[in-house]
């Protein structure tokens, strides 16, 4: 099966993906975890002992005068924790307590420490019946814990008595003034009385039926004006303050606007005059459309200072309109009809004059004496019942439980920060995890290069471990003149005859897809390189060589990396002579080639030290001797420098059948790698594929673990 050059998975992310990313970050997790863990665990040691005490109180709603005078409701519980947090009754406290015992368990605290720690320690909670509270201390040891709910709760309980009989004390005070009034009505009411008496002597107290009944009828109509007056009045002044909200303000009432509410007013006298008459309409009679009318030309005027009157508002308003309209008509027709009692009243008198007169005179002075009496009495009474009322002990706030000296601290719920603490470390770690590799731009997998590089992976090639007989090569440092890196380079060539490992089935398999990439023209000089330095590029193409020498084709491993050469050193052979030996006139080829290093596989290593290694790669006598090598090779590799670094790969890339790019697992950045096979495809060279280097196997469920899985799975199966 022929391998396109353009191949593009989908992103495929399953479990065995994450179960991945966990096994490569298991560094971060447990850093992540054991920190927070170790952080919770120094927390909750360092958490100081806390001790509680508390009492229970409830609270009792009293109806005294005041609050039916003021309707005041029941009390809310942030009334008492108003109470609770007023720096009045923190003040008390700590009075009360003592500064010197706050400063012996709360050392180096200033007095606005301690009441804020008050503040904080000193709460009130509700309990599951109503009207009963809580109040709560909490301090550092027992003892002062204790006294703060002790004292705290005598202290809030008279404070919330001070408080709550403040009001009461004032509607006293405003009753006395009644009183004062009430007594000089009273004393010249009965100054009068008696006076009466002095002048006229002892007269009968009674009088005709005709008379007493106009009399009593006119006392009791009288009495009637009075509140009908003081309604009135009350339901004026609301309707007032309600217009404030509905009419425009008084420099901006024009003349037409008192025009349209004088005919409004007209018009509700109009329909209450209809109504006292009985007359009822269907629907919505002339009058009440005329009504409607002029109420939205007279919003308009409010509109227009862009104020938009609510529905509820504008009902209201209807509602006080008419009542205070019934109320003028009724108020009026009570005075016509007081005016028929004086009347007639006079009249009676005028026909039975002096004793008549006197007698009424006198009845109309005892009653009016005794009204005084009764409300001065009933004030009296009323006075004094408050004063009881808020002197008394029991009123408001009751204790019910007094507060206990605590035994043991508070419990400090460790084992729930423990479990927050993994958690939250758990979820911490887990996140930085895949944070980072989600920020990982390196290449990891053959979908990473098949879909940002687009290029298709020939080859996967497992991790090699290095042994002891590795290659380290010395050589002078690029960043310092006088600095020396040493370079450690596997010399793991693997003998492909009877070698059954992952390793050389990872490198015939790449041999294998290199034979199927152009069935029909073979590669036959094919170039490995990478993107930058250490992808591994050197010992890959030296057993890909020999995976085709195994295969009893004639394999020619040339070594073109002319700035840093690897191959002699994995061979262990001599660098010089070599590539760069083959530049002069009349080469000798038998000399600078090694044949048979390894069973059909010859070396021809980088040569002398060139200074410019890029003439020679684009160089026509390097096009000599490709005809050379292919005349007598049935397979050329060319092992050239990192593609990023210098332009000799690009050089060489033009004049041979392919190029295989190897990338390193985790090292190489995708942009970087994408750029170089631009640069390649830019100038027309044909990159047949790549090779990711370097994964890792050593676990099943990691990228790769079922290729080593699956090997081994059928290396044991029997024909």
């Amino acid at each position: 099966m022929a391998l396109t050059s353009n191949i593009r998975i989908q992103n495929r992310t399953g479990i065995r993906d994450y179960i991945a990313v966990l096994i490569r970050r298991w560094l971060v997790i447990i850093i992540s975890f054991l920190s927070v863990l170790a952080s919770t665990f120094f927390y909750a040691r360092r958490i100081p002992d806390s001790f509680e005490s508390y009492s229970t109180l409830v609270i009792e709603e009293q109806t005294t005068v005041v609050n039916q005078m003021v309707g005041s409701a029941s009390r809310s519980l942030s009334f008492f924790e108003g109470i609770l947090n007023s720096r009045t009754f923190q003040q008390a406290l700590i009075d009360s307590i003592g500064t010197d015992q706050f400063l012996r368990d709360l050392p180096k605290y200033t007095h606005e420490d301690i009441l804020s720690f008050i503040n904080s320690n000193l709460s009130l909670r509700k309990t599951s019946y109503a009207s009963f509270l809580r109040l709560v201390a909490r301090a550092p040891t027992k003892e002062l814990a204790y006294a703060m709910a002790t004292i705290g709760t005598t202290l809030f309980r008279a404070r919330c008595l001070e408080v709550t009989n403040e009001e009461s004390r004032r509607g006293v005070s405003e009753i006395e003034k009644q009183l004062l009034l009430i007594r000089k009505t009273l004393e010249q009411a009965e100054y009068d009385y008696r006076s009466f008496i002095d002048t006229t002597g002892q007269i009968e107290e009674g009088t005709t039926p005709e008379l007493k009944t106009l009399t009593e009828a006119y006392a009791s109509s009288l009495a009637q004006l009075g509140i009908k007056e003081a309604d009135l009045s009350a339901e004026k002044k609301q309707l007032a303050r309600l217009e404030l909200k509905i009419a425009p303000e008084n420099k901006s009432r024009s003349p037409e606007y008192l025009q349209l509410r004088s005919r409004l007013r007209e018009l509700e006298k109009e329909r209450l005059r209809l109504e006292g008459l009985g007359i009822r309409f269907s629907g919505i009679s002339t009058v009440d459309r005329e009504i409607q009318g002029i109420e939205q030309q007279l919003l308009k005027f409010k509109e227009t200072k862009n104020t938009q009157v609510d529905p509820a508002t504008m009902h209201q308003w209807q509602e006080l309109r008419k009542s205070v309209i019934a109320k003028e008509g009724d108020l009026e027709l009570f005075k016509r009809r007081m005016e028929s009692y004086e009347k007639a009243i006079g009249s009676y008198k005028k026909g039975n004059p002096d004793i008549l007169s006197q007698s009424l005179e006198l009845l109309r002075l005892k009653r009016s004496k005794e009204v005084y009496e009764n409300l001065y009495t009933l004030l009296l009474e009323k006075a004094e019942e408050e004063r009881i009322k808020s002197a008394s002990s029991n009123i408001g706030v009751k204790i019910v439980d007094l507060a206990a000296m605590p035994t043991s601290p508070v419990p400090k719920n460790q084992t729930q920060l423990y479990l927050a603490g993994i958690l939250l470390g758990l979820l911490l770690g887990l996140g930085l995890a895949f944070l980072i590799e989600f920020n990982d731009t390196t290449i990891k997998s053959n979908d990473d290069i098949e879909r940002y590089v687009e290029l298709p992976v020939l080859g996967t090639i497992p991790h090699i471990i290095h042994k002891k007989n590795d290659i380290a090569i010395r050589r002078r440092s690029s960043k310092s003149h006088k600095g020396v890196t040493v370079t450690q380079y596997p010399r793991q060539v693997f003998n492909f005859d009877g070698d059954d490992s992952v390793s050389t089935e990872a490198y015939r398999s790449l041999r294998t897809n290199i034979l199927f990439t152009s069935p029909d023209k073979p590669l036959q000089v094919l170039a490995v390189t990478s993107a930058g330095p250490s992808e591994g590029k050197s010992l890959t193409i030296s057993n890909l060589a020999l995976a085709y020498a195994q295969m009893g084709k004639r394999t020619l491993l040339i070594d073109t990396d002319l700035r840093r050469p690897v191959l002699h050193h994995i061979f262990n052979v001599k660098r010089e002579p070599g590539f760069t030996d083959l530049f002069i006139a009349h080469p000798d080829f038998d000399r600078c080639i090694r044949k048979d290093i390894k069973p059909n596989l010859s070396l021809l290593s980088a040569g002398i030290f060139s200074p410019n290694p890029a003439e020679l790669l684009g160089s026509h006598k390097l096009e000599q001797l490709l005809e050379y090598f292919r005349t007598n090779y049935d397979m050329i590799f060319f092992d050239t420098p990192p593609i990023v670094a210098v332009t000799d790969a690009t050089l060489l890339g033009k004049k041979i059948d392919g190029m295989l790019i190897v990338a390193k697992s985790h090292h190489i950045d995708r942009d970087i790698l994408l750029r170089a096979v631009n640069t390649l495809r830019n100038v027309g060279v044909n990159v047949a594929g790549a090779v990711l280097n370097d994964i890792n196997l050593s676990h099943r469920y990691s990228s790769y673990g079922y290729y080593k899985y699956y090997y081994h799975y059928y290396k044991t199966k029997k024909d």
